[in-house]
């Protein structure tokens, strides 16, 4: 942005002044050049809809004086410049298909005295034509200037950067490990609600044990944060229950709940529902905790691929996989699953200075998600911060 501020400051300052007696010959300084050139490339959000939207182009005069006469500039689509973009900056850009887009003028006039043409469009067509999501590079370039008017060679050709996307759901998802021994149902909620999550996996949590006043942890601590809940049992303890719950913001349409079996020790829960997230659009939300040995949970990841292969539409599990990224774990669960991130993760664990990740967000399909933020909380009962993780789902 500081560079095109600069850029367009130099551009007025030139263009306000008159050095005619200061600079000799100052029509050497006279080229023409597109504005927005000056970002490379130029991002065009579109939302994926039936009727065709316009994006505008242009040409502008740069010099010390006005012109003097018109000046006729003609454009062109290019995209024979798409492979040597992508050379250049080491990408890996398609050009727009054919027949998404059209040049409704491919001329104007910077009119005499004027420093610009008036504004051009670039209409450009989404449903039905370009993928969701996917990135697209469109080149238009200064074709021919007119009276022989040199063109501003490095703002010569404007890459527009396209990509088209549904009209997405925001959704904020929170997983988080209280700490067993934590039975303070305020202080989990003290916790969780400045997070203002739509989803929530909370592990380690007791239903009705002795050790918690025979409190239903999991129902409690949604009553107080005004959610729906569902439990799923690990193991039998201190006279009730201990596993992993699930909340939700959204109305429980269905619930299920798997154990993860292990050759020996805790097994993991595996807790399922299925939410109403608005009229006729569903999610299903799981959550779950692998056994910290890596030889005792080598098969969960393929148990908790088998439970969820008949699930349809959106899925978003969470919970805490005992593993690395780079481990085997998420080697088997990214057979279907996308992770929210695989380079500079947030770190969760531990909470005093945390260097390594825990908890973890996992969803499927691809095409029906948008990350637009992972971090992680600052506060929590445990030496586990929660991880959050802002959505956007499309239907």
């Amino acid at each position: 942005m500081k560079h095109l501020i600069s850029t367009l400051a130099i551009i007025l300052f030139l263009c306000g002044c008159k050095y005619d007696k200061d600079i000799p010959d100052p029509e050497k300084y006279v080229k023409i050049y597109m504005p927005q050139a000056v970002d490379m490339p130029a991002k065009v959000n579109l939302v994926m809809a039936d009727t065709p939207q316009t994006v505008i182009f242009g040409a502008a005069y740069g010099g010390p004086n006005s012109p003097e006469g018109d000046i006729e500039v003609k454009f062109k689509v290019d995209n024979a410049l798409v492979a040597a973009f992508n050379q250049q900056h080491g990408t890996a850009y398609d050009p727009l298909p054919a027949g998404s887009y059209e040049l409704l003028q491919t001329s104007a006039i910077i009119g005499k005295g004027k420093q610009n043409t008036a504004p051009l469009q670039l209409q450009l067509k989404t449903a039905g034509v370009l993928e969701s999501l996917k990135q697209y590079l469109l080149p238009v370039s200064i074709d021919q200037v007119s009276n022989n008017i040199p063109v501003n060679e490095s703002l010569r050709t404007a890459y527009f950067l396209v990509e088209a996307q549904r009209d997405g759901v925001d959704i904020r998802v929170v997983s988080f490990g209280k700490k067993s021994s934590v039975m303070d149902v305020d202080a989990v909620v003290e916790v969780l609600r400045p997070l203002n999550a739509d989803l929530i996996v909370i592990r380690e949590i007791d239903k009705n044990t002795k050790r918690s006043g025979y409190v239903d942890m999991p129902a409690a601590i949604a009553e107080k944060l005004g959610m729906h809940q569902f439990f799923a049992k690990a193991i039998n303890h201190d006279g009730g229950e201990y596993g992993t719950a699930v909340l939700s913001r959204f109305p429980i349409l269905d619930s299920a709940k798997y154990i993860l079996t292990v050759p020996s020790g805790e097994p993991g829960p595996l807790a399922v529902i299925k939410v109403a997230v608005a009229e006729g659009q569903t999610l299903t939300f799981a959550g779950t905790h692998f056994n910290a040995n890596a030889t005792r949970r080598e098969n969960q990841p393929d148990q908790l691929l088998n439970f969820l292969k008949d699930v349809e539409g959106p899925l978003i599990v969470g919970g805490n996989f005992n593993d690395q990224l780079a481990g085997d774990t998420y080697l088997k669960l990214k057979t279907r699953f996308s992770l929210i991130c695989t380079e500079s993760c947030a770190f969760n664990y531990p909470a005093s200075n945390p260097s390594a990740n825990t908890d973890y967000i996992i969803y499927a399909p691809a095409d029906r998600f948008r990350v637009v933020e992972n971090k992680v909380g600052a506060a929590s009962t445990s030496d586990h911060l929660p991880v959050i993780s802002q959505m956007q789902i499309y239907y």
